[in-house]
């Protein structure tokens, strides 16, 4: 057994259903395999959750929620505190798991299970800020108020591309405002899915107050989508799923947060520090292969120093090393799985034949005779980080690839930059380096983008500040306060102390 099969072994595992406070088979019994993407190694056998599992676990969600809408959020927060630190006292363990199920580089897995730990850790801290609001009345004597309460059961689906950071953008603030949750992770990454529930479970969250479902969304979606007892919907994915849903949740006229896809735009002006917006556009680009919804596909430069950020751009972007993510120096792991290895090199070939001009990688590192590395790549999704010349109309400069491709694009000025940036229907992330402070401003006002970032990649966001696009980049926010207002209801309320007897037509008084 080699040392990579016997790590593998390690993390071998069943991944069951979790529905009201017991691990369970899926009521089919039926289960499916996920594999490592850089090996093709065993990782589990996951239930396949059928619509009665997920009907199932929606109802645990509704009795449990009574009870854990009434705890004081002070006691919800103690048990998220507890899952926090269960998630640092084991980061190098989940991180080890994260990368082998999902395939990014190890650094960058700890880095996301930081995240994960600062997200549960800032919202554990809300169970004692979640404010209400008085309000100053209008008449003498009356006190007026509007207090927050839960919704209710929330269905949080998510996906694999950040299988533990992203899960807990939605389970923490949910928790934490008094929802009960049906967690839905990626079929690609269940594993990281079933450790959050075993560290809340170790926590100690009450019995059905978090329950997991796990299985493709074609087989469950629908059961867990039209189901009158669900309050609330937040769903990170496609943006044409996420429409579909939309739909749906119409229907029911029920909160809803989609976070959708992008087509980002990096914006490169003449007078950036083109050492500084080299590095950052190399990481938005192509970390974790290229597979994020805020990752920089599009880079958009000032004329004149196109040249000059071009060939340090595609000179650092070809020394990018490309491998299992648990090899010591791996900047790219593979892709997750051969459906988007595919897609990946589907979309090289459409860039070819579009005209835009190839400056780096297109190799498809599985194929022997491509790959140019000197390591065996042959078992694993593995390509390249590629990086084209093109123009803002082509397929590639307009469609979400996921995987690690970008094109530059020339713009004569920052007011075409601007256009050229806006010339996508998704508005995700965005980005600009410059150290113009007015074309800062302008940028900041003039893209279309939910979030905006200066002198830095579009690749993450702070937890206190909240995320979220427009377009088909999809709808709501999460993070920060707002994430507060996703999972909770405003009621306002009058109380009269004046014990006096009022006209019929109060409260309103002729003058």
């Amino acid at each position: 057994m080699t040392e990579q099969q016997s790590v593998e072994k390690m993390h071998e595992r069943k991944v069951n259903l979790y529905i009201a406070g017991e691990y369970k088979d899926s009521s089919s019994e039926e289960t499916f395999e996920v594999r490592n993407p850089a090996t093709g190694g065993m990782l589990a056998q996951v239930a396949s959750a059928t619509p009665d599992d997920a009907k199932a676990a929606i109802d645990a969600a509704r009795e449990a929620f009574g009870k854990w809408s009434k705890t004081p959020a002070a006691e919800r927060a103690e048990i998220l505190f507890r899952a926090g630190e269960l998630i640092r006292e084991n980061t190098e363990s989940l991180a080890e798991s994260l990368t082998m199920e999902e395939g990014k580089a190890l650094r960058e897995s700890l880095a996301e299970v930081k995240q994960a730990y600062n997200t549960v850790m800032y919202y554990a801290g809300e169970g004692r800020r979640l404010w209400s609001l008085v309000t100053s009345s209008e008449t003498p004597d009356k006190h007026t108020m509007t207090i927050r309460r839960p919704l209710g059961v929330s269905v949080i689906i998510t996906p694999w591309n950040f299988p533990i950071m992203i899960p807990f953008w939605g389970l923490a603030p949910a928790l934490i405002c008094g929802n009960a949750v049906v967690f839905k992770p990626a079929s690609y990454t269940p594993i990281l899915g079933s450790k959050i529930i075993d560290l809340f479970v170790k926590a100690g969250i009450p019995r059905g107050v978090l329950n997991l479902i796990t299985g493709s969304g074609s087989k469950v979606g629908k059961a867990l989508l039209d189901n009158v007892n669900v309050n609330v919907v937040t769903f990170t994915g496609e943006s044409r799923t996420g429409k579909d849903i939309a739909e749906t949740n119409a229907r029911y006229l029920r909160r809803q947060v989609l976070e959708l896809g992008g087509k980002n735009p990096l914006i490169v002006a003449a007078d950036a520090n083109l050492k500084v917006a080299v590095g950052g556009a190399l990481w938005s680009a192509f970390s974790n292969a290229g597979q994020k919804c805020t990752a920089a596909s599009r880079i958009i430069v000032e004329d004149s120093v196109f040249d000059r950020f071009v060939n340090s751009f595609v000179e650092a972007a070809s020394r990018l090393r490309v491998g299992n993510g648990l090899g010591q120096g791996v900047e790219v792991g593979p892709l997750v799985s051969e459906s988007g290895w595919q897609k990946t090199k589907e979309y090289v070939e459409i860039g070819k034949r579009e005209g835009a001009k190839l400056l780096a990688g297109g190799a498809d590192l599985k194929d022997p005779s491509q790959n140019k590395t000197g390591v065996d790549l042959s078992r694993g999704y593995f390509y390249s980080p590629t990086v084209f010349e093109g123009s803002n109309d082509m397929r590639i400069s307009q469609e979400e690839i996921f995987g690690p491709v970008t094109t530059i694009i020339r713009a004569k000025d920052m007011a075409e930059a601007f256009e050229l940036a806006n010339g996508v229907r998704y508005g995700l992330a965005s980005a600009i380096y410059t150290t113009n402070l007015r074309q800062a401003f302008k940028a900041m006002y003039e893209i279309d983008a939910g979030v905006t970032f200066v002198n830095q990649g579009p690749v993450g966001i702070e937890i206190g500040a909240s995320f979220g696009g427009i377009k088909d980049s999809g709808y709501g926010r999460e993070l920060g306060e707002a994430a507060i207002d996703d999972y909770t209801e405003k009621k306002t309320v009058y109380v009269d102390y004046s014990d006096a007897v009022q006209p019929w037509f109060y409260p309103w008084r002729s003058q």
